[in-house]
């Protein structure tokens, strides 16, 4: 799956994704995932990245969260479900701190057993080169 410079499409300017900051969005018939990142405000905590890539009033957490340490990055992960998208109507978000930076990736999915795979997956792949 492509992904997409959300940051910008939906800019006034078209500013797209830079290191400091950026969202990316990547889609088919069966999934939706969204990563965003920005610069860190001086904290280890990524929660409040995480709080932003949950919609208000779409998108509900499941239980509690987990909190890791996952190769040296404080990791939050949490199940969701969400009404965003009526055939995709579970999902996961995450968010985690890496150098200077904090990102946070969410997916909608068809099934909840998907989504923690998918994230484990996601991060396998990711570098955190400080």
């Amino acid at each position: 799956m492509a992904f997409y410079d959300v940051s910008a499409a939906t800019s006034n300017q078209g500013t797209p994704s830079t290191y400091q900051t950026g969202l990316m969005a990547s889609y088919s018939g069966g999934l939706v995932l969204q990563l965003l990142w920005q610069f860190s405000p001086g904290t280890a905590d990524p929660s409040f990245l995480l709080n932003l890539i949950i919609e208000d009033g779409a998108d509900t957490t499941v239980g509690a969260q987990e909190v890791k340490l996952i190769r040296d990055m404080n990791v939050v992960y949490t199940p969701i479900t969400t009404i965003a998208t009526p055939i995709l109507p579970f999902g996961a978000a995450a968010a985690w701190t890496c150098g200077d930076r904090v990102f946070a990736w969410k997916v909608y999915t068809a099934d909840q057993a998907s989504a923690q795979g998918l994230f484990e997956s996601a991060l396998a792949r990711f570098t955190c080169k400080r």
